[in-house]
C-alpha cells in the first residue's frame, strides 16, 4: 500500500481529492494538511511515500516544501496539484524532481492516470540493479509522459485555438506579426487573441517587440520563439 500525504489549503478541494484517492486501488491517505506548517509536521510524523502538494498554501509557497524535502534527502515522491501554470513553477517542479504535475481543474481520469503511472514506476524500480536497456526504457517512458503532459492548458485556454495561433506565427517564420494581422489570419476575436498572446508570453512561447512611432501610440508585434517552436513540434496534434 502506497502511503499518501496531501497538503491543500482549500477544504472542499481537499475533500474531493480525498474521494478521488479512495477510488484508486493501492493508495492510502495517511494525513491531510490545510496549512504550510501543518504539512511540514505531518511529513515528519507520517513519513509518506507520496506527497500531493498544492503550490498556493495561504500566503506561502508549496515549492518551499518541495525544496526542503529534497534538501533533507527524504525518500518522498511528489505530485504537484495546483492552479499555478507559470514557467517558473513548472520548471522548478521539474528541476526538483516532481513525478507529475496536475493543473486544476482536472478530471478523475487524469488523476487516476498520474497515480497509476507512479504505481508502475515504483514497481519497476524495486529490483536491485538495472541493465542499460531497462534504464533507457524507463527514462524514455518518463520523457514521453512529460511530453504528453505539456499538452495540458489552463482553464480558458483551449488546445485548438492555441494551436491555430501558434501555427499562424510559425508560418510567418522570422517575420514579426501585429495582433491585427494575427486576428485576420486566424479569424479569432481581438479580445480572445490578446488573452492567448498574454498566455504565450508567460510561457515564453513568443517574442514580443514594442514598436514606437513618430506619431501615435506604440504597438506590440510578435513572433514565435525557439521554445514555442519546440512546443509546437512536440504537441502538433491538431
Amino acid at each position: 500500500m502506497i502511503r499518501v500525504t496531501m497538503i491543500e489549503d482549500e477544504k472542499e478541494i481537499a475533500h474531493f481529492h480525498s474521494l478521488f484517492l479512495k477510488k484508486v486501488d493501492g493508495f492510502e491517505l495517511v494525513s491531510k494538511a490545510l496549512t504550510f506548517e501543518e504539512g511540514i509536521q505531518q511529513l515528519k510524523t507520517f513519513k509518506p511515500d507520496l506527497l500531493l502538494l498544492d503550490v498556493y498554501i495561504g500566503d506561502q509557497n508549496g515549492l518551499d516544501i518541495l525544496k526542503q524535502v529534497r534538501l533533507e534527502e527524504r525518500n518522498i515522491d511528489v505530485i504537484l496539484i495546483t492552479s499555478a501554470n507559470d514557467t517558473y513553477t513548472v520548471q522548478t517542479g521539474y528541476r526538483f524532481g516532481v513525478i507529475d504535475y496536475l493543473v486544476k481543474p482536472f478530471t478523475f481520469a487524469r488523476f487516476k492516470e498520474a497515480l497509476q503511472r507512479y504505481q508502475a514506476m515504483r514497481q519497476e524500480t524495486q529490483q536491485g540493479s538495472f541493465v542499460q536497456k531497462e534504464i533507457d526504457q524507463f527514462i524514455q517512458r518518463t520523457e514521453k509522459a512529460s511530453a504528453v503532459e505539456k499538452r495540458s492548458f489552463p482553464k480558458g485556454i483551449t488546445e485548438v485555438t492555441a494551436m491555430r495561433i501558434l501555427h499562424a506565427l510559425a508560418e510567418a517564420g522570422e517575420v514579426w506579426k501585429t495582433a491585427a494581422e494575427l486576428e485576420e489570419a486566424t479569424t479569432i476575436s481581438h479580445v480572445s487573441l490578446r488573452k492567448y498572446l498574454r498566455f504565450f508570453d508567460e510561457q515564453s512561447f513568443i517574442q514580443k517587440d514594442l514598436v514606437y512611432l513618430t506619431h501615435g501610440r506604440p504597438f506590440n508585434r510578435y513572433r514565435l520563439s525557439e521554445q514555442g517552436r519546440e512546443f509546437l513540434d512536440k504537441n502538433d496534434f491538431v
